[in-house]
């Protein structure tokens, strides 16, 4: 019987039943490869990875600097010497700051060279973080915590610039399976659950950009990398991204994006710790660990 269109809704059924079909992006292309054509009755779900450089990196903690009721509001905030952003929450007087801190930001220690992608990296390892927080009555208050102390800790990437092909042979009427990831959409970000906000920053019709978020309590450390040139400081975080074929059309554009390298460049074109995390969120799928969206609805030009 010939299959024409799937749902969402279906494919999380056969997800609950064990018996979905997922191909990492690599697996999918290999296929691709051998000449052979996939329709929708041979895949479900394709997974595919993308270890991404953002500058566009920031954290939002909730970070204990004080007793209950010693100070109303804080005026600066300093983590690792790093300045964080005092959030507008009223908690203070529990002696909790809600603060935001960019992957950009320099300490002002003496410790040459840390900057906020340092300090990401240190709060998953779950080093001991120092805190140093300037309240509007005068007082300077120091805590020290880890990780495991926090209420709420949550990595936004509000840049990440979704890619296939790197390649001008995926023209922009040629992205149905670009459509298959919109806002709230579920993902991996740095092998934890997180989900699609919506676009990123610099989307454009010809790049199309996301911004992500997820809690940091779970991540893991070896996903995430610090990058820095002479202009900028960025992370390198790894996204998992579980794209459901819904549609022949999903299937062909994905194929011609993944085959728009250069041949000797489509051998080598999938980094082995990016299909490595494929087969994990693969591996989730098949466990019924991880769903889709449940909305059937997808947004066309979501970007």
């Amino acid at each position: 019987m010939l299959v024409k269109e799937k749902s969402i809704t279906e494919i999380n059924g056969k997800i609950e039943h064990g018996n979905v079909l997922v191909l990492t992006e690599g697996e999918f292309l290999k296929e691709i490869q051998k000449g052979n054509n996939l329709s929708l009755a041979d895949i479900d779900v394709v997974t595919v990875v993308r270890n991404a450089s953002a500058s566009g990196t920031a954290a939002m903690l909730c970070v204990p600097v004080a007793d209950r009721g010693e100070f109303t509001r804080a005026r600066k905030i300093w983590i690792n010497g790093i300045p964080g952003f005092p959030g507008p929450a009223p908690n203070e007087r529990l002696g909790l700051v809600d603060v935001q801190v960019f992957a950009d930001q320099v300490s002002r220690n003496s410790q040459a060279g840390y900057n906020g992608a340092d300090l990401f990296l240190d709060i998953i390892g779950r080093k001991e973080i120092q805190a140093e927080c300037l309240s509007v009555e005068g007082d300077t208050f120091r805590n020290t915590f880890t990780l495991d102390d926090l209420e709420f800790a949550r990595l936004y990437v509000y840049n990440y610039f979704f890619d296939l092909s790197n390649s001008d042979k995926c023209p922009g009427d040629r992205i149905q399976h670009l459509n298959m990831i919109r806002q709230g959409s579920k993902i991996l970000l740095n092998k934890t659950p997180g989900i699609v906000i919506g676009c990123g920053t610099r989307s454009t019709p010809d790049q199309k950009a996301l911004s992500l978020a997820a809690d940091m309590f779970e991540m893991d450390i070896e996903s995430m990398k610090k990058s820095e040139t002479d202009t900028e400081v960025s992370v390198t975080n790894s996204v998992a991204l579980a794209i459901p074929i819904l549609t022949q059309e999903v299937v062909t554009d994905l194929a011609a994006c993944l085959m728009g390298k250069k041949p000797q460049e489509t051998e080598n074109s999938i980094q082995s710790s990016e299909e490595g995390m494929a087969g994990f969120l693969k591996q989730l799928i098949e466990k019924g660990e991880f769903k889709l969206i449940s909305s059937d609805m997808y947004l066309n030009n979501w970007c």
